[in-house]
């Protein structure tokens, strides 16, 4: 299946633009240290797909503020690299790690790794492949960084069908579904790269659940704002709340998915 891609001079930096918007303190008022949908639990099971091992070497492409990270450093005895391109958001993961033995974050981006061939046993990336204008490059990428017997595991949003224009607009450059793939579009993405499909998870009650929470802490926020005990969103408040129930009628009707996917470097 051919990968989709925009095209036009925003295209190149949908990632970087993706990564600002997560600077912003309101985003981080609504959504946490998690920029994905399922949080915590969701980045578990993604960790429990690589089947990591003692003394593994694993990278984590577009790493926010480090929580996937820090949660493999502290519940497995492996090393972690955390790569993004926000200089904001690794200035605030390496702050918030202190002095992790194993934990590393580095500036870059993922279609031009910074890195040897074979240095990682495990590559992870959580909702970020969508955001990446030349996808085939970063796939590439993450396997030429992988080990003989490595493991690629991902999370992102897949979209089947139009999403509709007003939603699409109001995503445009920061969003995920501005040009997702399918689970299918991911899972042809990595085997064209060398990859091997293991599994193929649709997790998408995840964004069910990201959907009602985000509507009640809007709620809470505007109340908030109001008394000035929350940051300014600078949003119209209903209007958000407006097409977050568009979104998660989409979600309903599966035009918009969240699933997890995991792969194995195949034998030469």
């Amino acid at each position: 299946m051919a990968t989709r891609s925009i095209s036009g001079p925003e295209s190149a930096d949908l990632a970087v633009c993706c990564a600002e918007f997560y600077e912003q303190d309101w985003v981080r008022t609504l959504l946490g240290d998690h920029f994905h949908p399922g949080g915590v639990a969701s980045s578990t099971r993604l960790i429990e797909d690589l089947e990591l091992a003692p003394g593994d070497r694993i990278l984590d492409v577009a790493c926010g503020v480090g929580t996937t990270a820090l949660l493999m450093v502290d519940g497995f005895d492996v090393t972690v690299t955390g790569i993004d391109v926000s200089h904001k958001n690794l200035s605030r993961a390496r702050a918030g790690v202190g002095h992790r033995h194993g934990l590393r974050f580095v500036d870059g981006r993922a279609d031009a790794l910074p890195f040897a061939d074979e240095s990682f046993d495990a590559v992870i990336c959580e909702c970020a492949v969508s955001t990446f204008a030349d996808k085939p490059r970063v796939a590439a990428e993450m396997v030429r960084v992988l080990s003989p017997h490595g493991r690629v595991a991902i999370s992102d949003m897949a979209v089947y069908g139009t999403v509709p224009p007003d939603l699409a607009a109001f995503g445009r450059g920061w969003s995920c579904v501005d040009d997702a793939l399918t689970l299918e579009g991911y899972r042809d993405l990595f085997v064209g790269a060398g990859l091997r499909a293991l599994k193929i998870c649709d997790d998408s009650d995840a964004l069910r659940e990201l959907a009602v929470d985000l509507k009640r802490k809007l709620l809470v926020g505007a109340l908030g704002g109001l008394s000035g005990a929350l940051p300014d969103m600078g949003l119209d408040v209903a209007e958000l709340r407006t097409l977050i129930e568009k979104a998660a009628a989409l979600v309903d009707d599966r035009t918009i998915r969240y699933g997890r996917l995991s792969f194995a470097r195949s034998p030469a």
